[in-house]
């Protein structure tokens, strides 16, 4: 899509939850319908228009790429789940992952390609797709990721030290599979992409080693995610770029150079602090505490609409394009939907009326 699409969504002053997941478990049989693309493909253009949204986005689980590399490899079903590499995966085993894979093989992932095909050939949505990160993904697979990552930080590479070889080989394999699986929903009709890199944070980044200039944060997140952006890229495919965990300015500067049409940020970071470093091409999407929605000691229904207006006038101040939305996908939990429900909808019908947009 043209650029203009997104900032048009943002001037409009709409309002944005990532809440198919919310939606899904308003049906009594939410498990089959991840199975069934036309019944998720329905419940993702229900979100849509409930929320008043272009975006018909699938349920952000961020497990699939992961099952389906195990899988593939010969992992036992029974330990996918639990999984962690143990040194540098088995030559034998990994030659299994190639750029032509058919990750199509995971009932999850099929479900997802139908239903983006379904909404695709409806034509009243934009269909997005949606993938974990080559270093989310990578933390995944490994019991204690901070130690090599540090290593790596610390100058150390493949050839000095076995963790740091692990660590580079095993992001390779999981690059591999996130470009299988993002090809596919390409082939779907997915028209923009919703890549989720949560890990690509404070917690397994030294702070003190970026502002050194290392360029492990480069290395392990901006440079597999370039590559990502190149893949969307040949296809017209367009980048909508999410990080919920907690940023310093600098991890926020190098997330410019992927160019997203929007970047999704938690709510650890001020967006009005951010800001300057983002681009004012890219749409700024969140960061309300959506997490703590089935709180009402947290977030009180009564107090939702200030947090919105909060937002609005702090970012309205700094002119650049945003738009007020969930700072992750707002999960269904047990004994808390409608109380999650209502504060979801409370925020979006918080009218913005602190600028002109």
């Amino acid at each position: 899509m043209e650029r203009s699409f997104y900032l048009d969504m943002a001037a409009r002053g709409m309002r944005l939850p990532v809440a198919t997941h919310l939606v899904l478990h308003e049906n009594p049989d939410p498990e089959a319908i991840l199975l069934d693309g036309k019944r998720l493909a329905a419940v993702m253009s229900d979100t849509a228009r409930r929320f008043d949204s272009p975006l018909a986005l699938p349920v952000m689980d961020l497990t699939l790429e992961k099952d389906i590399m195990l899988r593939t490899m010969g992992i036992p079903a029974v330990d996918v789940a639990g999984f962690h590499f143990e040194g540098l995966p088995d030559a034998k085993a990994a030659a299994a992952i190639v750029p032509s894979m058919d990750v199509l093989k995971s009932p999850r992932i099929k479900a997802n390609y139908d239903a983006i095909a379904t909404i695709a050939r409806e034509g009243e949505l934009l269909p997005v797709g949606m993938s974990i990160g080559p270093f989310s993904l990578l933390t995944k697979f490994l019991k204690d990721p901070i130690v090599p990552i540090y290593l790596a930080g610390q100058g150390l590479g493949p050839e000095d030290s076995e963790e740091v070889a692990a660590l580079a080989s095993i992001l390779k394999l999981c690059e591999t599979v996130i470009h299988a699986s993002i090809r596919a929903q390409i082939a779907a009709g997915a028209k923009a992409m919703f890549v989720c890199e949560p890990a690509a944070n404070l917690v397994f980044f030294s702070p003190n080693q970026l502002r050194e200039g290392s360029t492990v944060f480069d290395d392990f997140v901006i440079a597999p995610n370039l590559r990502v952006k190149a893949l969307l890229e040949e296809s017209g495919v367009d980048l909508i770029f999410h990080d919920c965990g907690e940023l310093i300015p600098e991890m926020v500067k190098a997330f410019a150079v992927l160019d997203p049409a929007i970047i999704s940020l938690g709510s650890p970071v001020k967006l009005w602090e951010v800001e300057p470093y983002i681009p004012m091409t890219t749409v700024i999407l969140g960061n309300l505490p959506t997490k703590k929605f089935y709180s009402d000691t947290d977030v009180p229904l009564d107090g939702v609409p200030g947090m919105v207006r909060a937002i609005d006038e702090k970012m309205g101040e700094s002119g650049h394009p945003y738009i007020v939305g969930s700072e992750c996908d707002i999960l269904s939990m047990p004994g808390y939907e409608k109380a999650i429900m209502k504060k979801v909808e409370a925020f979006v019908s918080t009218a913005c009326a602190c600028y002109a947009r």
